[in-house]
């Protein structure tokens, strides 16, 4: 029993030293953190609280979570990425549709690649509207690019993932990864938003705690498998946390290096070299270190950049694990 208490103190006296600059960085440039949590070697090494660890919306984190789901359907052979968007919607594929929709596949929605050249979904709802049928808004808008040719971040497009799992499996993409993934990760009933039509949104939504979101990242990390089992396909993570597209000429107005080294499938690539994360609004972060075998998660409402959290892991934390 004492050595354990030793061994358990000396993990804590570590953790506190290894986010202590990190911590120090957060205070002095006012960042909105909720809180930290980094795993290495499969274990949680040191974590932060700035306030309870409650579930909170995870934005476009949730995108992840609806391109894992895609690559298990993918796997149990629901569809293939060659598949083509059209196909799965026959019904709501307009009258004349231009040849570039028709060319749109899986792999295109999974990459952002999809020819828009800008949100269908984000566009409508600014207005402040509510469309019934987000897949209809989706195919009915106007292409500018070839699918697979130019980088567009578009919620439409993970939506429409979604939609697909749902058609082709009978159930939301919620339910479908409740017995694949979340299941197994011991997170239970997790809260994921749905459109009107009741399609999970795929794009957002999803609500978690720092920690159970840490459990996601490790599980990528670990290239899919979790306590001896393998629960999404090896390879697809390689696919998935790999370049599929560039993404150089994104919003180069406000951007960092950070959103211009490459997108996979639904998965950004860091400026800091050989890694990767999911990454959702205000500051939600799962960062992946595989050469470390480590992950960085962090929740936060960042009103300000929030790339600035990202630098500060950069320069405080990440030469350290």
């Amino acid at each position: 029993m004492k050595q354990l208490v030793s061994k358990g103190a000396d993990l804590m006296r570590q953790g506190n030293d290894l986010l202590l600059d990190f911590r120090i960085a957060v205070m002095e440039q006012k960042l909105g953190l909720y809180g930290i949590v980094v795993r290495q070697h499969g274990e949680i090494i040191a974590e932060h609280r700035w306030r309870a660890d409650d579930e909170v919306q995870l934005y476009s984190a949730s995108k992840t979570f609806t391109a894992i789901a895609a690559g298990i359907a993918m796997n149990d052979g629901y569809f293939k990425l060659s598949d083509k968007v059209v196909d799965f919607f026959p019904e709501l594929v307009p009258e004349h549709p231009d040849e570039k929709l028709l060319k749109m596949t899986v792999q295109d929605l999974l990459a952002m690649g999809t020819g828009h050249a800008y949100c269908p979904l984000v566009n409508v709802l600014n207005q402040g509207l509510e469309p019934t049928n987000w897949a209809k808004v989706f195919l009915d808008t106007p292409l500018a690019y070839e699918p697979g040719t130019h980088f567009e971040y578009n919620n439409g497009a993970t939506y429409m993932i979604s939609a697909i799992i749902q058609r082709k499996t009978a159930m939301t993409t919620r339910d479908f990864l409740m017995p694949r993934i979340f299941t197994p990760l011991h997170i239970f009933n997790p809260q994921w938003e749905v459109c009107p039509l009741g399609v999970t949104k795929g794009f957002m939504g999803l609500f978690l705690t720092t920690e159970k979101l840490s459990r996601f990242g490790q599980l990528l990390l670990n290239r899919g498998q979790w306590e001896g089992k393998q629960l999404i396909p090896a390879g697809y993570i390689d696919e998935a946390t790999k370049v599929q597209i560039d993404n150089s000429g994104f919003n180069s107005g406000w951007a960092t290096a950070d959103n211009h080294l490459g997108y996979g499938y639904q998965i950004w690539m860091n400026s800091y070299p050989h890694s990767y994360r999911l990454d959702g609004l205000y500051g939600q972060y799962a960062i992946c270190f595989p050469e470390k075998d480590a992950v960085v998660t962090i929740t936060a409402h960042q009103e300000g950049n929030q790339s600035d959290i990202l630098k500060v892991v950069w320069d405080t934390l990440a030469e350290r694990l």
